[in-house]
């Protein structure tokens, strides 16, 4: 069965936790903390292969999970990473978000990966905690939690060539005469339900010829079969307009147009893309009046007719193949070439030729754009209390076992250095209407806020404050 676009969820693995453990052996007194890392939990990586050509094998699946790490063991052992998860994907496979429709990567190449779930970072063993002023840290992290995404998958096949054509034009019979595949041919309307693909291979060259099934007028509407498969047109380089010369010049000139409205509502740089017009089944029509066919055509769509042939027959076949390779020019003799100069990588046409590899290109990171891990921001909430966000801070807070206290005073201990609790006192200060130093127990009618972060509370009952402190 031919699928296409398929809906799932994707979760990274979990990390294992850390273990609180002591070092107890004999003439060893005083051991110190002894508990093990957790181990490394899987990713969730897709891969380009030309191995799969639909999405079928993801119908029935609703979701793909990676494995969770170990948790650490006692003797600082750390535990097992686990295996990535690698999903393989057909190639020309668009990858969005389910929920905002953002898109996330576009595996256009063989070979292609992509990260897109990462596991959450192992938690340390109390052995990494030991410092002059905690010699014998009582508390571990948790694993945190690997990424997840709702993602919508969506096989837009990559093809050099696309025929289009209303039903019955002769596209499966010119298909199965210019490369290896045999579609079903028959003397009805919709013979093809899924989208053939084959590879002409001609004087040295080769390219992928796709056979798009179901262009009816109000196809991009979704009537009859070509909402499904119009956008595996949008990566094709050129279109073939197949034409069926037994119908006559006004039918043609009508389903001409017809086509060209449907492809140009889908997607409008249809308009721009190369494109062929030829008629089909010029064995069934005396040439004479082919050849005025062709001129009333032309004259009333002002587009030049590229060929006529017979594909049953086998008429101009040969010159179909030609006129592709001189409108497709091969891609390996347009490599870009690459030279290094004073200001970094320029296009040159005097260097040598130098084969340009996904890994080879090289990628720009603007430094002054990446979000520094320590940066944190505070909002007042609506309760009263405060919340805190900031990727390292909120990392700890979700790995911290609020049973443990030394865990606990660890969260404070970090925002102490961070900032946090000087600008959290400044803010609370300016709540109050006491012009001296203050404390949280007693005041009368005063909510003793709390900070949320990561989703955890945690209380500041006891913090000392001075109002005019800055």
């Amino acid at each position: 069965m031919f699928i296409d676009e398929v809906k799932m969820s994707l979760r990274a693995g979990k990390w294992g936790d850390g273990i609180i453990s002591w070092r107890r052996e004999k003439y060893i007194p005083k051991g110190g903390p002894f508990g093990g890392d957790g181990g490394n939990g899987g990713n969730v990586i897709l891969v380009a292969t030309t191995h799969e050509t639909t999405l079928g094998k993801f119908r029935h699946l609703k979701s793909i999970e990676a494995d969770d790490g170990e948790k650490g063991g006692t003797q600082e052992c750390h535990g097992a990473t686990a295996h990535d998860t690698i999903i393989e994907l057909p190639v020309g496979t668009l990858i969005t978000d389910a929920n905002t429709g953002e898109v996330i990567c576009d595996l256009t190449t063989p070979g292609q990966k992509f990260q897109i779930c990462e596991g959450g970072r192992g938690g340390f063993g109390n052995a990494h905690f030991p410092s002059s002023t905690r010699q014998a840290p009582n508390f571990a992290e948790l694993g945190d939690a690997g990424t997840s995404r709702e993602v919508k998958m969506e096989l837009k096949l990559v093809a050099d060539v696309g025929l289009v054509g209303l039903p019955n034009a002769g596209k499966s019979t010119v298909i199965q005469s210019i490369t290896n595949v045999k579609p079903k041919i028959a003397d009805y309307a919709f013979t093809t339900l899924v989208p053939n693909l084959g590879v002409m291979e001609w004087r040295g060259r080769s390219m992928v010829i796709e056979d798009v099934p179901g262009l009816i007028e109000g196809a991009s509407e979704g009537k009859g079969l070509g909402f499904q498969f119009l956008k595996h047109i949008d990566r094709c380089r050129i279109i073939i307009h197949l034409l069926d010369a037994t119908q006559g010049e006004e039918a043609m000139i009508e389903n001409y147009r017809v086509i060209r409205k449907e492809l140009e509502n889908w997607n409008p740089e249809m308009a721009n893309k190369d494109e062929l017009i030829v008629f089909s089944k010029a064995e069934l029509v005396d040439s004479e009046q082919l050849e005025e066919m062709v001129k009333i055509f032309e004259k009333a769509t002002k587009k030049k007719v590229s060929l006529t042939i017979s594909a049953g027959a086998f008429i101009r076949i040969d010159e179909l193949k030609d006129l592709l390779l001189q409108r497709i020019p091969d891609t390996r003799e347009e490599e870009l070439v690459l030279v290094e100069d004073e200001e970094g990588m320029i296009q040159s046409p005097d260097a040598e030729p130098l084969t340009i590899r996904g890994e080879d290109i090289p990628h720009f990171y603007d430094l002054k754009r990446q979000n520094d891990p320590k940066r944190c921001t505070i909002k007042k909430r609506e309760d009263g209390d405060y919340e805190i966000t900031g990727i390292r801070i909120e990392e700890i807070a979700r790995m911290t076992d609020t049973r443990y206290t030394d865990g606990v005073n660890r969260v404070y201990d970090v925002m102490e250095r961070m900032g946090v609790m000087r600008k959290l006192k400044l803010l609370i200060a300016d709540g109050l209407t006491r012009e001296d130093r203050g404390f949280f127990e007693g005041e009368e009618d005063f909510k003793v806020p709390a900070v949320w972060v990561g989703g955890k509370k945690f209380s500041l009952e006891g913090l000392i404050f001075m109002k005019d402190e800055r």
